[in-house]
Order: C-alpha cells, then sequence, then structure tokens
C-alpha cells in the first residue's frame, strides 16, 4: 500500500508541474488588444455619417457569381470641407471607389463597393479603412462587408454523394483481393464550418484506417479522403464497413462501403 501511494503521490506532483508549466507558455492577449481587433479605433466624434450605416451582409453568393457591388452614401455633419485621402481594404477581393473625395459641410458623399467572391470560398468579414483630412494615420470610418461564399453549382455537380455537408465523389469502393491497399476518394467541404476527419474506431471494421488530406477541410473547399486497407488485420469478409468520424449525423449516414473483389 505504501508503495501504490507513493506512485499515486508522484503522478499528482508530475501532473501538477505539467499543467503549472503548460499555463506558464499560454500567452494571454489584453481584452484592449482584441477589441481594437473587432473594433479598431476610429478618429473621436468624426462628423462623417453613413446614411444606411456602416454594415453590410451579403448573404450566401456563389463562388461564379459576378462581383457583388453596393453604393455608400454617407453625408458630412461638420463645419468644414472633408477631403478622402484614401481608402485602404483588409483583401484585394474587396475594393472601394471613392466618387467624390471632397465633400463640403452639409453635403453627401459617396463610395462604391463591390466584392468578388472567386476564389474566396468561405465564411468572410472584411474590410474597407477610410482616411480623411481629420487625421493621417487614425480612419476616420471603417466599413464592414461580411457573408459566405458557396461553392458554384457546376463544382458541386462533381460530388453527387451526400455525408450532411461533406460531398463524395464515390460511396461504395473496390477492394482488389485480399491485400493491402490505399485508396483515396476526392471530397468537398460544402459548409462553412472546418472539418477534421478520420475514421470512427468503434464502428469501422477492422483493418480499415482512414485520414483527410488537409488535416482540417476548410468551409468550401476540397480534398481527399485517404483510406487504407491492412490486410492481415482484416476479418475474412466481403464487405467491409468505413464510418467517418466528426461529422455530426447518425451511424448511417456516414457509412462508406468496401467491397472486396476476388
Amino acid at each position: 500500500m505504501c508503495r501504490r501511494g507513493v506512485i499515486l503521490l508522484f503522478f499528482v506532483v508530475l501532473v501538477f508541474v505539467t499543467s503549472a508549466d503548460v499555463v506558464a507558455q499560454i500567452k494571454i492577449i489584453p481584452q484592449t488588444k482584441l477589441d481594437s481587433v473587432s473594433n479598431p479605433r476610429t478618429v473621436a466624434n468624426a462628423p462623417m455619417t453613413f446614411i444606411d450605416g456602416n454594415r453590410f451582409t451579403i448573404g450566401d453568393i456563389r463562388e461564379d457569381a459576378a462581383a457583388w457591388s453596393r453604393s455608400i452614401k454617407w453625408h458630412n455633419e461638420g463645419g468644414d470641407a472633408i477631403v478622402i485621402t484614401s481608402v485602404k481594404s483588409s483583401c484585394s477581393c474587396l475594393k472601394a471607389e471613392v466618387v467624390n473625395r471632397v465633400v463640403m459641410e452639409g453635403a453627401d458623399g459617396e463610395i462604391k463597393l463591390s466584392y468578388l467572391p472567386k476564389g474566396h470560398i468561405g465564411a468572410f468579414e472584411q474590410r474597407v479603412y477610410v482616411y480623411t483630412n481629420l487625421s493621417q494615420t487614425i480612419p476616420t470610418a471603417v466599413l464592414y462587408v461580411r457573408g459566405r461564399v458557396v461553392s458554384s453549382v457546376a463544382r458541386a455537380n462533381e460530388y453527387p454523394y451526400h455525408r450532411g455537408m461533406l460531398r463524395l465523389r464515390q460511396d461504395t469502393l473496390r477492394l482488389e483481393g485480399r491485400r493491402s491497399q490505399t485508396l483515396r476518394v476526392a471530397c468537398l467541404n460544402a459548409g462553412s464550418r472546418s472539418m477534421r476527419l478520420s475514421e470512427d474506431t468503434l464502428l469501422t471494421s477492422e483493418g480499415i484506417t482512414m485520414r483527410c488530406e488537409p488535416e482540417v477541410l476548410p468551409g468550401g473547399a476540397e480534398g481527399d479522403l485517404v483510406i487504407t486497407y491492412n490486410a492481415s488485420e482484416s476479418a475474412n469478409e466481403q464487405s467491409l464497413q468505413l464510418y467517418i468520424k466528426g461529422l455530426t449525423l447518425p451511424p448511417r449516414e456516414r457509412l462508406i462501403l468496401l467491397k472486396v473483389i476476388k
């Protein structure tokens, strides 16, 4: 009993030291810095007022669709002219065009925005920083554009088999004889959330393993399910079952069949 108690105490101390060491390595980001990222600082009490607000939601837009565009109207509530000196975008996919750079007091100005979805599948929030003669270093205003780019119809049709938001080129595979081999199944994440996929070891037939390339499949991205069959570990069955882990679906909807062809 004494020896067992010493061993238990050793593991308790080890866990405590390891946890303390991990905590010591964690860098805590100040809340003020987090706030500055989500809500960047702008010129205080700037008389630049956007008539429809400064946040715009596109919703879902297909990757092969034409560019989304919108005209943004703003009003100069100050007593002096406002001169737009520059506009900077957080992504080349979001363009901003200044219609009138000098807006007199009491007058209205206009900025045209356009978003190009090609090559930007997934959820997004991009920004346009508007600089004026009110400050050379701090933006007078920030415009936000958010939405989600989804796969084009033609691209999604290449993956006819559905496992929730995971789409597959095929869902029944053939194994050539009783020999070890590796198969690849092209897949598409048709959702906006990333997926981390592997085999469900509790349900999958013995001798079958799976990984995804890339390991984390981003929303809207294509990849491969790499399925490995180890003949020496598998039972002598004509049909094997692979259940995908990482999908919030019942087992029968996460199944891929592997048939042994002699």
